[in-house]
């Protein structure tokens, strides 16, 4: 089955070298990261990756990052996937050095001084349940800090760590993880950015913890670690979602847990949707079929 996933991704490659979300779309840093990870797992054709990597890095901007797409203005959350699919090759040493730079001057932005004078006049209920002092990253710059972009630049971050200022990174890594903390579900796991809206609590979702999970990877005796893997483990079980189920099984086997029940899920789900096409998720179940989750350890 790995191979015919292999295949079927070698199939979408767009004549620029590049992937879009689906076939036929226009080609995007997202898919073209992910994708050059899935192939380098398993050893695909060298050409084909070698492809691939020109289209990224052709498209970094001028000041390190790099922007979702061709048709797109600015830098992104993406920027930490270009890192993560670059930072393997010896020659990108420099480019990626320089990314990883740009990512210590970002963070997410903050509620202005008017909207919180609104609501101590007013005082009406906070609408979300947070630590507005932490911040981490956002999908775009100077945006509000998510958890799913903030766990891709620590995840970047921290596999760059030692070619980069010291001091600067582990302030930044500490406050990342400090706003990921904040933001845990309770009894563990992550929604996409609030634990609770306008007093009502909200619930965890596998693909987010797991990426909070394997972006924490290096605390894992922390009480919220082991809460949300036993709330991930639970929720994978339910999953019929092949992004999911590929999260969930490389963030597990980050974590030295039998996936062997999930890959055959993912298998599964691929043989009744075929993904329905989408490409990261097509690269994501090449990584947890494989040997993937290499690339995410930090």
């Amino acid at each position: 089955m790995l191979a015919q996933l292999v295949s079927s991704l070698l199939s979408e490659q767009n004549g620029d070298g590049g992937w879009g979300a689906v076939p036929g779309k226009q080609s995007n840093t997202e898919a073209t990261a992910f994708a050059v990870l899935a192939l380098e797992s398993a050893a695909a054709d060298a050409s084909r990756i070698a492809k691939a990597k020109s289209w990224l890095i052709n498209r970094q901007n001028g000041d390190g990052s790099w922007s979702l797409s061709d048709s797109t203005n600015g830098p992104s959350w993406v920027t930490a996937l270009a890192i993560i699919a670059l930072s393997g090759s010896a020659e990108e040493s420099a480019r990626v050095i320089k990314a990883g730079n740009w990512v210590l001057e970002q963070e997410g932005g903050k509620p202005g001084l008017l909207a919180q004078l609104i609501l101590f006049v007013t005082r009406q209920k906070r609408a979300v349940r947070l630590n507005q002092d932490l911040t981490g990253w956002p999908w775009t710059t100077g945006n509000f800090s998510w958890v799913e972009p903030t766990s891709y630049f620590m995840i970047a971050l921290k596999r760059l760590k030692p070619q980069l200022p010291t001091n600067a990174v582990q302030e930044r890594l500490a406050q990342a993880e400090l706003m990921i903390y904040d933001r845990m579900c309770d009894g563990g796991g992550w929604n996409y950015g609030n634990a609770e809206v306008y007093d009502e609590k909200l619930w965890p979702y596998p693909d987010t913890t797991a990426l909070a999970l394997i972006a924490t990877q290096d605390r894992r005796e922390r009480n919220e670690n082991r809460l949300s893997l036993r709330v991930l483990n639970q929720l994978a079980t339910e999953a019929d979602s092949g992004l999911a189920l590929s999260w969930a099984a490389i963030c597990l086997a980050l974590y030295g847990q039998d996936v062997a029940a999930l890959k055959s899920l993912i298998v599964q789900r691929f043989a009744k949707t075929k993904f329905l096409g989408e490409t990261k998720t097509l690269a994501l179940a090449v990584l947890a079929l494989g040997e993937g989750a290499r690339y995410f350890r930090v």
